[in-house]
């Protein structure tokens, strides 16, 4: 089974160059797909150590989602908490954890915030311009550092061969209006891809309280461009570029009675990145330089500004060896800063890491170690690492453990704000495992995984001291279940999660974590239509901030696709058909009952 390493240069130019492969059985899948997400070892299907999901462009039209919550919640063990519609705050839960130890990259480009609790805020991203996501479960801190803890979720925007074309007009509800082109350009031996997309809507309002100045409509709009291509210097040498810049505002409401001016929120935000690629024989080397700022302006009754600029420099290298063995190591630098007039003034943080990984191959047996030194500033240093082992059982049936540890680093305005801040904050630690099962028996794709996580140190506001402190402890244990099964024109799907949390201090369900999740799915091709069905199911949570219970509900989109000729075509969507009211955060309603119209011109 041995594969001969691939040209490392179709991987991110920011992180270290990773190779996977897609193991969710709710996707259409192929054996050979290869990731860049989470691993630097050439590994088809049956030998990915770790659950994987991959969300295609294919999958992506079928879905027409109007946020990347609306995709990530496809998948098994996600739990999206949202204030309000697509363009409100939305935090995503994966296995149980926090919503800030899921680290998210954008082309190989860390997009995680220093300001808050932490955390990335993904949804300023059209789908439009995504080309795909990938989903990597488990502790992947060995590999990226802090954040990596219940999950590394990666997005990857459009990449178009030269000449291709794409264009959309789509009209909806609450005057939902949405324009995007996307054209692949040629240059010598290389490419670019430019994507433009402009989106508005007047929205709804988002809360349900009585008071006047938040009886209104919370409207947003975004304009987002992207930029990305590669330029063949040699057979061997390659570079690469990533640009974008996202430029939106959003309403929001103030849910207080105190409140006199209605809230929005500006922002402005690019992405820079280039980085070169060498390939040869069985080494492989990559070296990248980026840049992530976010500018944001609040205005109302506590207008404030403040920016966030991430500078980051990686490298990293390959060899695979002739004896079965293959050798992944290199290092990283991140440097932090933050200007604002909140509660706090300007601060820099340097992070430093270097990590060596070692991946071996013998019969069906197949091993992994993984050993990363991290040193943050002023905070401490952690050393994590991640073991993997497998093994194919028969030709259709392939058994693994994962064991790994991980960490996250307190943000600014936990060290530094003026009220709450603690300058003696530690790193969160945590340490999980997962035992993965996966087969394929009479055309029925399943993945069955149990998964258990234990944390110490997290960080919780402590109201005895005002401030923040390292005094939470907290465990996971869970099981996830995937399904897939194709009949003729019709596919099937299903997946679902059992989630048990607990904060050891009170005893409790963590907030806002469902025990019981689901998603069935049924797709049906008749020559130029396509039709699909979906229902979404999650059990009731608890809410640790109102002390309440945010009770179970389910939610059936319908969606159609009709070919109006080889290069156009007219979408149908329809969500929450049933018009369910139910409650992600107390207070704040979800989008009811809404249908979407959308035509499109593609000459791939």
């Amino acid at each position: 089974m041995k594969k001969t390493l691939i040209a490392l240069s179709i991987a991110s130019t920011l992180t270290p160059t990773l190779v996977f492969a897609d193991t969710s059985p709710t996707r259409a899948q192929d054996t050979e797909t290869i990731l860049v997400t989470s691993n630097p070892y050439n590994q088809s299907i049956d030998e990915i150590m770790s659950t994987v999901s991959i969300i295609n462009r294919v999958d992506i039209d079928r879905i027409q989602p109007k946020s990347v919550a609306e995709l990530l919640q496809t998948t098994a063990g996600i739990d999206i908490a949202a204030n309000g519609g697509p363009a409100q705050v939305t935090s995503a839960f994966v296995r149980g954890t926090n919503s800030t130890h899921t680290l998210f990259l954008v082309d190989g480009v860390r997009i995680d915030t220093v300001t808050g609790s932490g955390g990335a805020s993904v949804n300023d991203i059209p789908t439009y311009q995504i080309e795909r996501i990938e989903i990597v479960k488990g502790p992947r801190a060995a590999m990226y550092g802090s954040d990596a803890v219940g999950a590394v979720i990666q997005i990857f925007t459009r990449k178009l061969a030269s000449g291709e074309f794409n264009a959309a007009l789509e009209y909806g509800s609450n005057n939902y209006q949405f324009a995007g082109v996307a054209a692949g350009i040629s240059h010598g031996e290389g490419a670019s891809t430019l994507s433009v997309s402009r989106e508005k809507s007047n929205g709804y309002d988002v809360t349900d309280n009585a008071y006047s100045v938040d009886d209104d409509k919370d409207e947003y709009e975004k304009t987002n461009i992207s930029l990305k291509g590669q330029q063949a210097l040699n057979e061997a040498l390659t570079l690469n570029w990533v640009g974008r810049y996202d430029d939106g505002s959003y309403d929001y409401d103030g849910n207080s009675s105190y409140t006199v001016l209605a809230p929005k929120q500006k922002y402005k935000k690019h992405l820079l990145s280039t980085g070169l690629s060498y390939n040869q024989a069985q080494w492989s080397h990559n070296l990248s330089l980026a840049q992530y700022q976010e500018k944001q302006q609040r205005l109302g009754d506590y207008p404030a500004n403040n920016q966030t600029t991430r500078n980051q420099v990686n490298y990293d290298s390959t060899y695979n060896a002739e004896n079965n063995l293959s050798y992944n190591f290199g290092g990283q630098l991140y440097q932090d800063k933050y200007d604002g007039n909140g509660s706090f003034d300007g601060q820099s943080r340097d992070s430093s890491s270097i990590f060596l990984s070692a991946f071996y191959e013998e019969a069906d047996l197949l091993t992994e170690l993984s050993v990363r030194y991290n040193d943050v500033e002023d905070t401490g240093s952690e050393v994590t690492y991640n073991v993997s082992a497998g093994y194919n059982i028969s030709e259709s049936v392939f058994a693994s453990i994962n064991y790994g540890t991980g960490f996250k680093t307190p943000t600014f305005y936990q060290l530094y704000d003026s009220w709450s801040g603690n300058q003696a904050l530690k790193l969160e630690t945590s340490e999980s495992w997962e035992l993965l099962l996966r087969s394929t028996i009479a055309g029925v794709e399943t993945e069955l995984s149990y998964f258990h996580l234990d944390f110490d140190n997290l960080l919780d506001y402590d109201y005895s001291s005002y401030t923040y402190a390292n005094i939470a402890d907290a465990a996971i244990a869970g099981v996830e279940l995937n399904l897939a099964k194709r009949i003729d024109d019709l596919s099937l799907s299903a997946n679902y999660a059992y989630t048990d949390t607990e904060d050891k201090n009170t005893g409790t369900q963590l907030s806002r974590r469902a025990r019981h999740k689901a998603n069935v799915e049924a797709v049906y091709t008749w020559e130029k239509v396509t039709f699909s069905t979906s229902y979404k199911y999650h059990g009731i949570r608890f809410d640790a901030y109102s002390n309440s219970t945010l009770k179970s509900y389910g939610t059936v989109n319908i969606s159609a696709n009709y070919l109006l000729n080889e290069k156009w075509k007219l979408q149908v969507k329809a969500n929450n058909i049933t018009d369910e009211t139910y409650r992600t955060a107390p207070g704040y309603i979800p989008p009811g009952a809404e249908v979407f119209l959308q035509v499109s011109y593609s000459n791939q």
